[in-house]
């Protein structure tokens, strides 16, 4: 019954990243030290980063390498609705679609589980 969470590719996450920061593509690749073209890469997924590459980026993000490559859209919706924070202009797609996943999921597991409990009764 529990439904999987999507997860998003390391280019989608450094983009989640990026547009939490209000950067454009080409304001990050500025600071990357690359042309915006090579940074498009980056997110797409057409250009695999090694370790370093990707500590760099992760660091002008502001974010930890662990914390990046781990990253779950469920569990950072989970902890910005815990903190309050749940009030943005820049929540991707993909995020909100994992949370609605979330809820379905849940909400099929309560009708399940109501119908377990009438039986019982």
């Amino acid at each position: 019954m529990e439904q999987e969470t999507p997860t998003l590719d390391l280019g989608s996450k450094i983009r989640f990243f990026r547009e939490m920061r209000g950067l454009s593509q080409e304001a990050l690749a500025m600071q990357l030290g690359i042309s915006q073209q090579a940074y498009q890469k980056i997110e797409s997924g057409i250009t695999k980063l090694d370790v370093e590459r990707a500590n760099v980026i992760a660091t002008e993000l502001g974010v930890q390498l662990d914390f990046l490559l781990s990253f779950s859209p469920a569990n950072y919706w989970y902890n910005c609705t815990l903190s309050g924070n749940t009030v943005n202009n820049h929540i991707p797609k993909e995020l909100l679609e994992a949370h609605q996943t979330q809820i379905q999921a849940l909400k099929e597991e309560i009708s399940f589980l109501r119908e377990l409990l009438k039986g019982k009764s």
